[in-house]
């Protein structure tokens, strides 16, 4: 029991940076952007190589200062790339939803492509900034995992708060219920547009900086991310934010649960599960609210 509530927690404080971004570009502009695990791949390649490379410089072996630089260099990379990715592609393509789909689908698969050509298809590990092991309740765990419990709450603490009371999250609540009215009071709904998908990748960004330490990394990594992003969106309620923090959790102590007492395996498809039944049973997820025909 305890391991499932420690790794549930864990799972779950994962699950909520990669779904509440996705939620947010869904909720504001109704747009599935595809390319979100890519932003996690690609900021845990750019912290990767970023390492390696300060590391070969003679005098700069202060693991925490690499790290650090290396991650500043990688979430800083990844809103960027979040920014060109709307004014490039998802903006020109805004109307067409399905176009979104498959223009973010095809820079997922370049991301995923170029990370093999500049490195290779192998494997790499990231080693963790937060060294050592944490004892809870009987259970030993990393220490780099507990840093991605409390970064997480931070984060998902200071979005909710950006949205709810800051000038640029009223107008990112406004767009999100109506942008023909937002854009008449003068709201620029590209900006606020562009903003959300900059919010989006950078918490994505931040999964990657506190979760890939410790853990191998490889080009194909991305997909399971979003994947993971998608069905906690679903069972939450596409565009809810509450729900997707909601539905993070859920979801992290169900996959546990289904590790520890049915196999690892399983859990795998625990996702794909919850996509198909909430789609059949309830469309608009557990707090999502039914669109109007």
């Amino acid at each position: 029991m305890e391991e499932i509530l420690i790794f549930g927690t864990i799972q779950g404080a994962l699950l909520a940076l990669l779904a509440l971004g996705f939620s947010l570009v869904y909720g504001v502009g109704g747009l599935l952007n595809l390319a979100h695990g890519a932003f996690f791949l690609i900021t845990a390649y750019i912290v990767y190589w970023t390492i390696h490379l300060l590391t070969s410089i003679p005098g700069l072996s202060y693991y925490p200062l690499v790290f650090g630089i290396a991650a500043v260099v990688g979430l800083s990379s990844v809103v960027t790339i979040g920014a060109v990715t709307y004014l490039g592609l998802m903006k020109p393509l805004q109307k067409s939803h399905i176009g979104v789909v498959l223009v973010t689908f095809a820079m997922a698969f370049f991301f995923e492509q170029f990370v093999k050509f500049v490195g290779d298809p192998k494997t790499h590990y990231i080693v963790p900034v937060v060294p050592g092991t944490v004892t809870l309740l009987g259970i030993t765990f990393p220490a780099q995992l507990l840093a991605l419990v409390f970064g997480s709450v931070i984060l998902v603490t200071l979005v909710t708060l950006f949205i709810s009371k800051s000038t640029i999250g009223k107008s990112i609540r406004a767009v999100s219920q109506d942008p023909e009215a937002a854009e008449l009071v003068g709201i620029n709904t590209d900006m606020v547009m562009m903003t959300s998908v900059m919010i989006s990748a950078l918490l994505v960004g931040f999964a990657a900086v506190l979760y890939a330490p410790g853990n191998y990394i490889a080009p194909r990594i991305g997909w399971g991310y979003l994947l993971l992003a998608f069905s906690v969106t679903i069972f939450g309620g596409m565009g809810s934010i509450p729900g997707s923090i909601l539905g993070a959790y859920v979801m992290g102590y169900a996959t546990t649960l289904t590790d520890y007492l049915i196999s690892p395996s399983f859990s795998q498809i625990v996702p794909l599960i919850v996509i198909l039944v909430m789609l059949l049973v309830r469309p608009q997820g557990l707090l999502g609210k039914k669109r109007l025909q």
